[in-house]
């Protein structure tokens, strides 16, 4: 029926032989049974989405208990049917769970994206500030520095007028202070 649909299928005979034949080969969907030969299909379904999380199961079985299907859907499986079934009920079941499985990879492979560009924002994001606090540092300095020239080409033209400049300043520094205002706001006074 998958073959037919359009599908490559491949075969096991019991669980052993399905773990082998997915450690060997990329598969996108697994088939399988809740009673299997050699070992329980749960067991092989945990084992699978272990090996390949990105893999579709779907169950097919003659089991029908709501129980075992949460469990099964719990494991990871995109499906649980019943024997006996409609062809159609197969391959409805099979293209709902590869059409599932693409856009959960799609959706990883998008998620993966975004957090890549909010990582790369972050860091040009941080060179920013970076960059800013350096040139407020570069500007601070200036200022100061200007300053400090200004006093001094008044101290040599007058030294008392320089240093009642420097004598002003402090005062000035002081009392902001003791009003309360921040540092910053003080040493810019």
């Amino acid at each position: 029926v998958l073959e037919w649909d359009g599908h490559d299928a491949v075969t096991a005979e019991d669980v052993p032989a399905a773990c082998a034949k997915l450690a060997r080969g990329a598969f996108e969907l697994v088939l399988c049974d809740v009673n299997m030969p050699g070992g329980s299909g749960l067991d092989f379904v945990e084992h699978a989405l272990a090996a390949d999380s990105d893999l579709a199961v779907v169950m097919v079985t003659g089991v029908d208990d709501p129980k075992l299907a949460a469990v099964a859907l719990g494991l990871g499986a995109y499906g649980y049917m019943v024997k006996p079934f409609r062809v159609s009920e197969l391959t409805i079941a099979v293209g709902n769970a590869l059409r599932r499985r693409g856009l959960e990879i799609e959706n990883r492979s998008y998620r993966e994206h975004l957090e890549q560009v909010v990582l790369d924002r972050t860091r040009a994001l941080r060179t920013a500030v970076g960059d800013l606090e350096r040139k407020e540092w570069e500007l601070r300095a200036s200022r100061e520095e200007t300053i400090r020239r200004l006093a001094r080409a008044a101290e040599s033209r007058d030294q008392e007028t320089g240093l009642h400049i420097e004598r002003v300043s402090r005062y000035s520094t002081l009392l902001a202070g003791r009003l309360g205002l921040d540092p910053e706001r003080c040493e810019l006074i």
